[in-house]
């Protein structure tokens, strides 16, 4: 049986994505930041389907400690990891730094959580991942984007701007996971890994519900138009369950949206914005 790693699966798009997964005979891990949350969708997760194993495990994607942790666990108690989701979003209702970054000024902390968690959690998590795609030569790493990386800027990341609205940190975020999922299939070339990421589309879950200013009312305007949890999981359940034939070889990398890839529009996606994002992000596994 293949092993999930989901990220942020207590809740919306994470849990839905858990329990589809379950359903197919996947064995899951449950990676949550508030661990009573979690505790309710790990029997959610059972009850999908009582044959398969799962387990949940409690870290924080801000707090890089918690991240190394969690995946040393893993490294440690499982033979083989078939799927990782990086699905967790995280955006605060006000503008935040964490510790980090080369001038020591800190980083916004939810572009922090979604996209230098994820990186550091899947770097931690290689070994076993290489491993697994040695013998089974179809490892897949799946990172939630959006649609709203169009509007993330490449000079905003990884640096301290006060002035910094929740949207454009988000979108920044988004940015990254692109790009990351990018650099991805480029680092693992070969090895029997491949990367995707996703736009779910707007889907009506408990994200950003605190959110203020621009934020709150787009996402107020967008919720006659949005999409349940388990529609907005389609996507990431196609590319972790699909043959690698369907998905297609040519789209290792790609940008992918109703399970389809999709073109991409932000002139900050260029090869030399992957190679600077991956090398920004390596001083902090």
């Amino acid at each position: 049986m293949k092993t999930a790693l989901i990220t942020g699966a207590n809740v919306g798009i994470g849990l839905a994505t858990a329990k589809a997964l379950a359903q197919r005979g996947f064995n899951l891990i449950l990676l949550c930041r508030n661990e009573q949350k979690g505790a309710r969708a790990l029997q959610e997760v059972k009850q999908a389907n009582p044959q398969i194993n799962a387990e949940l495990l409690q870290a924080d994607l801000s707090d890089l400690d918690s991240v190394r942790k969690a995946a040393g666990y893993v490294i440690d108690h499982y033979d083989r990891l078939d799927v990782l989701i990086n699905n967790a979003g995280y955006t605060p209702d006000k503008i935040e730094f964490v510790t980090g970054g080369k001038t020591g000024q800190g980083i916004e902390k939810s572009f922090f959580a979604n996209h230098v968690g994820h990186f550091v959690l899947t770097h931690h998590l290689m070994p076993l991942l290489k491993r697994t795609a040695a013998e089974t030569k179809d490892v897949r790493v799946i990172s939630l984007s959006s649609a709203a990386y169009q509007m993330g800027r490449k000079a905003r990341l990884f640096r301290r701007i006060e002035g910094i609205s929740t949207l454009q940190a988000y979108c920044d975020g988004k940015l990254a996971n692109l790009l990351f999922a990018k650099g991805l299939a480029k680092e693992t070339a070969g090895t029997g890994i491949t990367a995707y990421s996703v736009h779910p589309g707007v889907v009506k879950t408990n994200f950003a519900n605190t959110s203020t200013g621009l934020f709150k009312v787009a996402l107020a305007l967008a919720q006659p138009f949005m999409r349940t949890p388990e529609k907005g999981a389609e996507t990431s359940i196609w590319l972790a369950a699909a043959p690698l034939k369907a998905i297609g070889e040519s789209n290792n990398g790609g940008y992918f949206q109703d399970c389809k890839p999709k073109t991409t529009r932000n002139p900050d996606i260029t090869p030399q914005n992957v190679d600077w994002l991956w090398n920004n992000s390596l001083p902090f596994v």
